[in-house]
């Protein structure tokens, strides 16, 4: 049902059998079902980070999901120990060049949550194309442990629909069905007047008209299909196509809780296919002809979809249900993608396995699923023919109806609840009372009815919401933040790092929202090739902000080397120094600050091509710029296995020497000597002829 505008109270029984049409229909729908499977007890989620305090993090997320292990490498983990149903492996340093073999070592019924450095859509359709165990993404920069955890339990219960677990707790979900173009109209305009209502930033009514469009022409004309799988619209002129009505119709589903705006699609097929959407992400990252927007087909417009939101998921029941879901972070400076998944349950609507074939309309059979407008026209005309016989017989009796019939009241009352108590609650811009002891009731508010909500108390950001009241008890929890004081911190140039009084609280530009108003600070900054800054700022008051840009002078302590590879955009690697969770990476040609009178050991990585290591060199003190690199070869993937713990060694590859096995070593077509030596010295040696294409080699040794 739409939940904008008011009922008509002219006509109650119009009211009341439009109603009952709808509850028909959904219960005739399954994509009108929300899936209810079974909760599960805690199982077993192993997280790797090579970074120990960023393992403690995603320990801490993920602990309400289930029982939490952390380790740094698989190597702590024994071979039977590696069948786990969820892995939270946080590809940073190491472990990313060395991906494949990761994914390759899990159980077969293992699901992965990837967590890179930063958002890459690029990496995580490589990964989810490399192995179908991943399943979801999200940046490890501000990583949303509220959102790390829904994910994780989304995955481990199966219960993969529904907004609930995607908004603050008590935040109202609202509802519209489509059927047909008509309906996809109102409902877009129906979502943007919404997000105008709450006051949505402007900047976001573009992406989210667009994210809500694509998915209603996916659920509408791509989701249809019939037994065989065959798309029903395939060979439907689009003319066509916006005259018909769909019988299965699409619900959508949106709310905002103050931080996010999230909306939801879902259609009553299940026909998205996981190899499928990833080739249509692929091909629009790196095909020069990214258009694809012939009858039939998605195209451009889920990579669109995926760039202009800040979350995306995609929800499969295959043969029941697909739910695509964007999610737009309201504080986030600058829309990017953030989380992505998509998760695919073998079950059906009663959350049992599928064991049999996916249940699909007919082949060939195009009125069971839509109708023609004259099929429209002339079914309404028999309904306004009943509909006029039932208003006649109610004329008759309506002196008898309150004897007969309990009438349903249309309006009702709603608890608010807010923390701290005291705040007041304003209702359509009127004040409707104060929550003095933590709970305000307000009654006489009309079922179905968008109200606009502000609550607000002294020292407290005002928070704002919209009320959809409903049949029986209404309660709605809002909790405010506090007002604090703001204090915008840069640095000439950027990536300084920042420490106040002692503590370090992360690298320019910053926002700090933590400091105790009116306080005088000590902020130093701090940034390799330049020497420590120190300023003194006085805190402002609650509700102010501050800024303050800080240069930085040139240190002569140390030398400044230009990076450079043929073809660019190679990673450079520092050698022997650990990769921090959260480092920027940084890619040539750059320009990198060493220190003075130090040996410096560098390497230059680029997927499909041989490390570069750079002949160690050692900068003296006041030396101009120095140039480093070179030309990066084309090579193949060696991926080199024993049956026993080891070290192995490419004789004449300088970046495989004395390496753990199992490992991917890059290497140039020819021919080369691998040397292993494991436990008890025991050594052994093979000779591998690489060409072009990967290649694979497995020391057997005795036990």
């Amino acid at each position: 049902m739409s939940s904008s505008g008011r009922s008509d109270p002219a006509k109650p029984l119009a009211y009341i059998c439009a109603g009952l049409t709808v509850l028909h229909s959904q219960g005739a729908s399954p994509a009108l079902h929300t899936l209810q499977f079974a909760t599960v007890p805690a199982q077993r989620i192993i997280a790797v980070s090579p970074d120990p305090a960023f393992g403690d993090q995603l320990a801490t997320a993920l602990s309400l999901a289930g029982a939490v292990e952390t380790h740094r490498t698989l190597d702590s983990i024994g071979k039977a120990q590696l069948q786990a149903p969820l892995w939270v492996i946080h590809f940073d340093g190491a472990l990313i060049d060395s991906a494949g073999s990761i994914l390759r070592r899990l159980g077969d019924d293992s699901r992965v949550i990837a967590v890179l450095p930063r958002a890459n859509l690029s990496s995580v359709v490589g990964l989810m194309q490399t192995s179908e165990r991943v399943v979801g993404m999200m940046a490890a920069e501000d990583l949303d442990p509220s959102q790390l955890s829904a994910m994780a339990a989304r995955i481990l219960t199966g219960d993969i629909f529904g907004l609930e677990q995607l908004v603050i707790p008590g935040t109202q979900i609202h509802s519209h069905v489509v059927a047909d173009y008509e309906d996809k109209a109102r409902c877009i305009a129906q979502v943007a007047d919404f997000a105008e209502l709450l006051g949505v930033p402007r900047k976001y009514d573009a992406p989210i008209e667009q994210c809500l469009d694509e998915m209603l022409m996916n659920a509408l004309y791509d989701a249809p299909v019939d037994e065989h799988g065959k798309s029903i619209f395939a060979d439907v002129p689009t003319k066509t196509r916006v005259t018909l009505r769909i019988v299965q119709p699409v619900l959508v589903q949106y709310a905002c809780d103050g931080k996010q705006f999230v909306i939801s699609v879902r259609d009553a097929f299940g026909s998205l296919e996981r190899a499928r959407l990833l080739r249509v992400l692929h091909k629009c990252l790196h095909a020069k002809d990214q258009i694809d927007r012939k009858a039939g087909g998605a195209g451009v417009g889920l990579y669109m979809m995926v760039n202009s939101s800040t979350t995306v998921y995609f929800n499969v029941v295959p043969g029941a249900a697909t739910a695509a879901v964007c999610m737009f972070d309201l504080e986030a400076p600058q829309l990017q993608l953030a989380q992505f998944g998509c998760f695919v349950e073998q079950r059906d609507l009663a959350g049992r396995l599928t064991t049999g074939p996916s249940p699909r309309m007919p082949a060939g059979v195009l009125p069971p699923v839509v109708r023609s407008r004259a099929a429209i026209r002339a079914l309404r005309a028999r309904i306004a023919v009943i509909t006029a016989a039932i208003a006649a017989i109610v004329a008759i009796g309506i002196v008898a109806w309150p004897r007969i019939f309990v009438v349903v009241s249309k309006t009702t009352a709603v608890t608010f609840t807010t923390i701290p108590k005291g705040a007041t609650i304003e209702i359509e811009g009127r004040h409707a009372g104060t929550a003095t002891q933590g709970t305000l009731s307000v009654d006489d508010l009309e079922i179905g009815h968008d109200y606009p909500v502000v609550v607000r108390l002294d020292g407290y950001e005002p928070r704002r919401t919209v009320v959809q009241p409903h049949a029986g008890a209404n309660e709605l929890r809002i909790e405010l933040q506090p007002i604090v004081p703001r204090v915008e911190l840069d640095s000439e140039p950027t990536g300084a790092s920042i420490e106040i009084d002692g503590k370090l609280l992360g690298g320019t530009p910053l926002t700090v929202t933590s400091l105790v108003p009116g306080r005088e600070v000590a902020i130093v900054f701090k940034r390799a090739g330049y020497r420590a800054a120190t300023a003194r700022l006085q805190v402002p008051r609650a509700g102010e902000t501050k800024r303050l840009v800080q240069p930085l002078e040139v240190s002569d302590e140390f030398v400044r080397v230009h990076f450079v590879s043929v073809p660019s955009g190679a990673q450079l690697i520092e050698l022997g120094t650990p990769t921090t969770a959260g480092a920027s990476r940084t890619y040539t040609p750059a320009d990198v600050f060493v220190e003075a009178n130090k040996v410096q050991r560098f390497m230059l990585t680029m997927p499909g091509h041989v490390p570069l290591v750079i002949e160690p060199f050692t900068p003296a003190r006041g030396a101009g710029v120095l140039e480093k690199g070179g030309p990066l070869i084309e090579g193949a993937s060696l991926h080199l296995e024993a049956t026993r713990d080891g070290k192995v060694t490419v004789v004449g590859a300088r970046h495989c020497q004395d390496v753990a096995v199992p490992v991917d070593c890059t290497l140039a077509p020819g021919t080369y000597v691998v040397e292993y030596v494991g436990p008890n010295n025991v050594k052994a040696t093979h000779t591998v002829k690489l060409t072009d294409e990967a290649s694979a080699f497995k020391f057997e040794l005795a036990n």
